[in-house]
């Protein structure tokens, strides 16, 4: 099925989720016609490029209705009310499915709506869909074996990144204006930087995740799970910078499950032009892919924008940047105790053998990326890793320069990935390149993706901004001024 002409609702539907709810509150939108579009569009983008991993369009439909009515009852709003939105399956919403792509949770539903979506929720926003992930949300593609693949809406035979995949492609597409997804690793910032969004994942601290593994109905209460959910967070997909502040400032904040949240977000106008800009621009990271000539250019580019506003920009490459993957796994296994095959089995040991004759078979349990993962993971734990060890002072020693260089009004660019979307089953060969996005998630940093208005081979190019912690309003300045400068989000081809 061809997808539909770019026509007017879907122009409309193009706009920000700011300036739907404004058109929702002064009357001249209906949150029912809204909703609708929304719907059609899901639906014909589904056909293409498997985004959708639950479709909520009955709910959803009634939920326009209420919306519709509170509004000319002169109802007192929310700041996103009528407003459609789709956030990832493994997050949960009660009742609805949430297997997190796993075969062995097929049968399972939400038993509560995590809680940054069911903020959304109170703000008035409608969920229309569940977006598709990868595999218990451990792998940088989007396919698991209950819902399939989800591939790129720029270009036939490319990953949509993940592992909130499904989610950034819904965005990009235009079937809703944001969306939610989780990062652990840079499940929010890849799948944006392969769809020419925005991606943001905000301060360690900051956004409950309750409602996610590890923070889900079997995790909750768990010795460890606590200690892992440190190095995860919820975080916003979006087309248009102004989006990101209302956001971030409604999904963040404590709630009386993640005891890792701490803080409140109000957005703030940085004072003054950004001072300091260190760009970071490596050729290659250990076991990964050299990067593209189009990322450094825009690298560059960015450079030079912030350059003519009287930014002062150094060039930084602290060597121990370049084992940023082995530094991400050094934490999580040697701090936060985590075992890659007790989460692809869903809290069981993944039987690696029945898995191997299954694939054999043609009719494997679990997607082959996530699972290969968990069998160097094990291999590892068996053979002994001294090595990961040796990572913990390299961690160490980054956080210490980092703290120091933005400590003040000062950002750091680097890639997202070395360049654009990948084919299907690039991380099988280079699994370094998540190093850009993961090594921040233990660091503790918030980190956005910016699209640069701007296509190579058919496909956008992205670059990631990072700041000191509790830092996201340089972030989201930052992001508004890149949109204005170079363009932002590109629709795919329809």
């Amino acid at each position: 099925m061809a997808l539909p002409k770019m026509t007017a609702d879907h122009e409309l539907l193009a706009q920000s989720g700011v300036r739907l709810a404004a058109g929702v509150r002064d009357g001249t939108l209906s949150p029912v016609a809204l909703v609708e579009d929304s719907i059609g569009r899901c639906q014909a983008i589904q056909q293409r490029y498997n985004a959708v991993a639950v479709a909520l369009y009955d709910q959803a439909r009634r939920a326009a209705e209420v919306a519709e009515r509170q509004r000319d009852q002169g109802v007192t709003l929310g700041r996103l009310h009528g407003v459609p939105f789709s956030f990832k399956e493994g997050l949960g919403l009660a009742g609805a499915p949430k297997t997190c792509g796993s075969r062995l949770r097929q049968q399972q539903v939400a038993r509560f709506t995590a809680t940054a979506a069911q903020r959304l929720i109170e703000a008035g926003a409608i969920p229309v869909a569940l977006g598709n992930q990868a595999e218990m949300a451990l792998w940088p593609e989007t396919d698991n074996p209950v819902y399939g693949c989800t591939g790129s809406p720029y270009r036939q035979g490319r990953s949509a990144g993940g592992s909130s995949g499904g989610d950034a492609v819904l965005v990009s597409s235009a079937c809703v204006p944001f969306a939610l997804g989780t990062d652990g690793g840079g499940s929010v910032r890849i799948p944006a930087a392969c769809n020419g969004i925005f991606g943001l994942k905000p301060s360690r601290g900051l956004v409950p995740l309750t409602g996610h593994l590890p923070l889900d109905e079997r995790g909750l209460g768990q010795p460890h799970a606590l200690g892992i959910a440190r190095h995860f967070t919820v975080g916003p997909l979006c087309r248009h910078a102004e989006d990101l502040p209302v956001l971030l400032e409604i999904i963040a904040g404590p709630d009386q499950h993640d005891r890792n949240i701490v803080g409140h977000y109000q957005h703030c106008q940085a004072p003054g032009a950004l001072q300091h800009l260190y760009l970071c621009q490596p050729d290659r990271l250990s076991w990964g892919s050299r990067v593209s000539p189009a990322v450094t250019q825009a690298l560059e580019d960015l450079a030079h924008h912030f350059q003519l506003q009287g930014t002062q920009v150094e060039r930084w490459h602290p060597q121990a940047l370049d084992d940023a993957f082995a530094i991400w796994l050094a934490v999580l296994k040697k701090e936060a105790g985590v075992r890659l095959a007790d989460i692809l089995g869903d809290g069981q040991p993944v039987a690696h053998m029945t898995q191997a004759c299954l694939a054999l078979t043609g009719k494997p349990l679990h997607a082959t990326g996530p699972w290969l993962a968990t069998v160097l993971d094990s291999l590892g734990e068996y053979l002994g890793s001294p090595g990961l060890t040796r990572q913990l002072s390299k961690r160490d020693a980054l956080q210490q320069a980092l703290a120091e260089r933005l400590a003040g009004n000062s950002l750091l660019a680097l890639p997202v990935l070395p360049g654009i979307s990948p084919k299907h089953g690039h991380a099988l060969r280079y699994p370094g390149d998540i190093g850009y996005t993961a090594l921040f998630n233990v660091l503790g940093l918030p980190a956005l993706t910016v699209p640069m208005g701007r296509l190579d081979q058919g496909c956008p190019v992205s670059v990631q901004l990072v700041a000191g912690p509790g830092q996201e309003h340089r972030l989201l300045n930052a992001a508004l001024a890149l949109e204005h400068a170079f363009g932002g989000w590109l629709a795919p081809p329809i």
